[in-house]
């Protein structure tokens, strides 16, 4: 079975309240209106040929990097609850293509707990998906801990999505680097932070998925290892055994950096990935294609492409 682990989608009654909360016109959800990755009849219908197009069965879908986020409790389940009964709504309309990932009212603790439990039990969804960061708090600060501790008792997955602001710096944004390299730098970020504060090895219940093979993280992995003393507990694992305690997906289509990734975490820790919409066409294609191109044993990249997803997700696969 070909399950897509990062694909988006944006409800519109989810963004026109994300419009009216944010208060900016209709700025902040521009964008993603225009890519086409709507829950309308005829977008649902393109999302559908292009799936077929590459033999994708199954998308996980989520709302990120549309997040919620806002200091207003009321405002932030709002929309969460909404995002989630639209993207509820998409998967039991196509049970057979569509899973999704829940939307959290983040930085709110307990509503967001209670909302994970409500979308996992109610609405089938088997994680949730939140950004690299709440409102300038990393994800491993102490306040947001009883979230992790319900993800781990219900072993859900947690979709780790960079949010589009540089990890916070100023110099990447005001260069238009954000989506260029700020985004592989929020990844890398946000996970070696859940590396730092123990929580991947407190909380092993929790499947997270780091998007585009972990931003830089296989590519410095001598650093990491070598200077671990530098930014680790003096009894933590070593980066590279937490690297390999965690997924990553595919979206990054370079055959040389999947063949990195592979090495440092093991080809069964890779999950395919084509960052749908922001990825159509060819570039969506590639996105499949190049897999079988990298140069990695055909039991390897059949793995990944057909297999792993799946299997992560405790899917039946064929």
């Amino acid at each position: 079975m070909r399950v897509d682990v990062h694909a988006h989608l944006f409800p519109a009654v989810y963004l026109d309240l994300l419009d009216e909360m944010r208060g900016d016109g209709g700025d902040g959800t521009r964008e993603v209106r225009e890519l086409g990755g709507g829950d309308s009849e005829r977008e649902l219908g393109l999302r559908l040929a292009a799936m077929d197009a590459v033999g994708v069965d199954v998308q996980l879908l989520s709302t990120c990097p549309q997040g919620p986020y806002t200091g207003d409790p009321t405002a932030a389940v709002e929309a969460a609850r909404c995002a989630n009964l639209a993207l509820a709504h998409t998967a039991a309309q196509h049970p057979d293509r569509f899973r999704a990932l829940a939307t959290l009212p983040l930085p709110h603790i307990l509503a967001s707990v209670d909302e994970l439990n409500r979308a996992m039990e109610q609405d089938g969804m088997p994680g949730a998906a939140v950004g690299t960061s709440i409102l300038g708090r990393p994800l491993s600060h102490p306040d947001f801990e009883p979230v992790f501790a319900a993800l781990n008792r219900r072993n859900a997955v947690l979709f780790v999505h960079p949010n589009g602001d540089s990890a916070g710096s100023s110099l990447m944004r005001a260069a238009k680097l954000d989506w260029v390299i700020g985004h592989a730098a929020e990844v890398s970020t946000a996970i070696l932070q859940l590396f730092q504060a123990g929580l991947t090895v407190k909380y092993p219940g929790i499947r997270v998925i780091a998007p585009h093979m972990g931003g830089y993280l296989p590519f410095l992995i001598q650093r990491l290892d070598r200077h671990r003393d530098w930014y680790l507990p003096d009894d933590a694992p070593s980066a590279g055994q937490l690297m390999r305690g965690i997924a990553y997906d595919t979206a990054n289509p370079l055959p040389a950096a999947l063949r990195l990734t592979a090495e440092v975490v093991g080809p069964d820790r890779l999950l395919l990935g084509t960052d749908y919409p922001f990825e159509q066409g060819p570039s969506l294609r590639d996105h499949v294609e190049y897999l079988f191109a990298a140069g990695l044993a055909d039991e390897q990249a059949k793995a990944i492409v057909d297999m792993n997803a799946a299997a992560f997700l405790g899917m039946n696969h064929t």
